[in-house]
């Protein structure tokens, strides 16, 4: 299975061992392409633990969790990243299903390294949804149309 971050690497290779606490992310991009990988697959604790500690009280695994596991992440597209030894930032446009609408997280990251990668905080910018249509192709890829499609394509799949 293909990375659900749209690496077009193998999970198994990509976030997989970063998510299973078997490899650390050496880079704040491969980072936050863990954390979308978290995303995808519902992992509030990882999500968590790469939170940065000052961050993580205003946070909750459940809420995390929540939301994760409400949408349909379709694709993540990395705009830019600068990655220094002590920081880093990412921008990063992230689409999703959710009520029949297609959303988007348009967002520009910020990332700090401490003993480890750990995001900090994001600025996003607002991305107006596209009311998704019964007869419209859905957007997670899988060629049908949208009314049709109930096990939509996980994110990063081959289209």
């Amino acid at each position: 299975m293909l990375c659900y971050c749209c690496s077009g690497k193998a999970f198994a290779e990509c976030c997989q061992p970063y998510l299973s606490g078997q490899a650390q992310p050496d880079s704040c991009e491969r980072l936050m392409r863990s954390r979308y990988s978290a995303f995808c697959v519902a992992d509030s604790q990882y999500l968590l633990a790469t939170l940065a500690a000052e961050q993580r009280a205003s946070e909750s695994a459940a809420a995390l969790e929540a939301f994760a596991k409400a949408v349909h992440f379709c694709k993540l597209e990395v705009k830019h990243a600068i990655s220094e030894p002590k920081q880093g930032q990412v921008s990063f446009i992230a689409s999703f299903i959710q009520h029949n609408k297609l959303e988007f997280i348009a967002e520009v990251s910020d990332f700090i390294f401490q003993d480890r990668w750990y995001y900090t905080s994001g600025k996003l910018t607002a991305l107006p949804a596209i009311k998704l249509g019964a007869n419209d192709p859905c957007p997670c890829g899988s060629g049908k149309k949208f009314k049709r499609c109930q096990t939509h394509l996980p994110s990063g799949q081959l289209r």
